[in-house]
């Protein structure tokens, strides 16, 4: 079902981050609710991958790096509660809302505690302070 292995025998850095992930989540899943949680570590993997700062290379912070990204695949994949649906299809999955607020601020900590990990790394997120004139 997922990528085991690649080259000589290492995992590849995004089946590394969805098993950290499993690792850290604890709760058995079902096999779609697997998927799920592995394609939210590969859109982790892309998300921290973009925002890492020039010159940084996850090479040089692998362990930091599948972390974090893999704290920030949980986030994903408990947030993936939409208030406005009850289910959402794609092709052959299938996600059904089973979130509240507990479970949005939940996903929300996650996302803080993940960028926290990487801070140093990434670029910031965009805002900043500018000087101020009296």
């Amino acid at each position: 079902m997922f990528p085991a292995e690649e080259g000589g025998g290492f995992l590849d850095i995004k089946q590394e981050i969805f098993e950290k992930a499993k690792l850290v989540y604890k709760e058995e899943l079902p096999a779609s609710a697997e998927s799920a949680l592995y394609e939210m570590c590969v859109a982790a993997y892309g998300e921290l991958l973009s925002r890492l700062k020039d010159g940084v290379s996850v090479d040089t912070i692998h362990d930091e790096f599948v972390r974090a990204a893999g704290v920030l695949g949980i986030a994903l994949f408990i947030g993936l509660d939409c208030p406005s649906l009850d289910s959402f299809s794609a092709g052959n999955l299938t996600l059904k809302k089973r979130g509240n607020e507990a479970t949005r601020s939940a996903s929300k900590s996650l996302r803080s505690q993940a960028e926290l990990m990487l801070t140093g790394y990434l670029k910031d997120g965009g805002f900043w302070f500018g000087t101020v004139r009296a």
